[in-house]
């Protein structure tokens, strides 16, 4: 995992060990490209569901307030997805 550039709002890009980019956000989301394009990114936060009736209906992301945590949480996602 390498540090790509810092934006001027804080966000860190990252390229990931398979090619994927990586983005850490100062709003506390973790994100990453689809391996074939760069344009469309998904979030890898944690789901959180509001209606355990209907489990996908209300679905909302754990921010992660901490800079650290939200770059350990990318490396992690590296470690296991990108080989």
């Amino acid at each position: 995992m390498q540090l790509i550039k810092i934006t001027k709002n804080g966000s860190l890009h990252f390229k990931l060990s398979d090619g994927r980019i990586g983005v850490c956000y100062t709003s506390g989301y973790v994100r990453v490209s689809l391996k074939h394009t760069h344009n469309r990114i998904y979030q890898i936060n944690k789901q959180v569901f509001k209606d355990k009736k209907y489990p996908y209906s209300r679905v909302n992301r754990e921010l992660i307030p901490d800079h650290i945590d939200r770059i350990k949480h990318l490396m992690n996602f590296n470690a296991k997805n990108c080989k």
